[in-house]
């Protein structure tokens, strides 16, 4: 067999080789790498493990994207179908607006149906939030004050406990207890296992704590009621009208 030399570095090539020894060129009519260039490091080899490892790369973040998008759906309500804190998502219904009349139901933590009808009359706090979110846990230390002072002249406080992974029941009980919460709880599982729509879905909740205050007539008086707003608005319902009536 006559003996062949490399096209490039004119290396002999041994019997039965694909490549250069020298070079690294492959013996084929139309070459599959770059050509080689004198000096350069890079040899046909390496360029094909660079190849190799890019297109490793790629599919690694699309494995990566896919898997970070299907947790964050299971994350949001406890699993697939909706998506921290304070950023779980429903889809299903209009955000909240003033104004307009809000009608909650459900099932407390006894499985008792939640009456609503009895708060007419009073300034009610709703609050859809979590137990395992960090700003909702962030909120209670102001809604005891505000309870506190102004419970006896017509405040109420419901929570709705949606999106929760588990045991949800028994998860809401044991957080309701150690945080001696005084007010009424509403539970979105037990609302569900009655045959009803879940509140996040009807309220159409796009993240938790959503905090709101609701009239004596049942319509939406202030959305977004959190923190340092929450003491101004209530003081404005209860102080500055314990003080015009006084002036009266």
């Amino acid at each position: 067999m006559t003996a062949m030399n490399c096209t490039h570095c004119n290396t002999e090539i041994p019997e039965g080789a694909s490549f250069c020894p020298q070079c690294g060129t492959p013996l084929v009519n139309k070459p599959i790498f770059p050509p080689y260039v004198q000096n350069q490091p890079s040899t046909g080899q390496y360029n094909f493990l660079i190849g190799c490892a890019c297109i490793l790369g790629a599919l690694s973040l699309i494995a990566m994207f896919i898997g970070l998008t299907l947790f964050n759906a299971w994350n949001g309500s406890g699993g697939f179908g909706s998506s921290c804190c304070g950023t779980a998502v429903s889809t299903a219904a209009e955000p909240i607006i003033v104004g307009t009349d809000f009608n909650l139901y459900g099932k407390t933590l006894d499985d008792e149906d939640f009456d609503w009808e009895s708060l007419r009359e009073k300034y009610v706090l709703v609050k859809f939030t979590s137990t395992w979110c960090g700003p909702c846990k962030g909120e209670i230390p102001g809604m005891l004050e505000a309870y506190e002072k102004y419970h006896d002249k017509g405040l109420e406080i419901v929570s709705v406990y949606i999106w929760e992974h588990g045991d949800s029941v028994a998860k809401v009980k044991k957080f309701v207890e150690s945080e001696k919460l005084p007010w009424i709880i509403v539970s979105e599982s037990l609302t569900a296992k009655s045959g009803a729509q879940s509140q996040g879905d009807t309220f159409g909740i796009k993240g938790v704590p959503t905090m709101l205050l609701v009239n004596k007539e049942g319509k939406v008086l202030v959305t977004d009621t959190r923190g340092e707003r929450l003491k101004q608005e209530l003081k404005k319902l209860f102080d500055e009208s314990d003080s015009d009536t006084n002036a009266d």
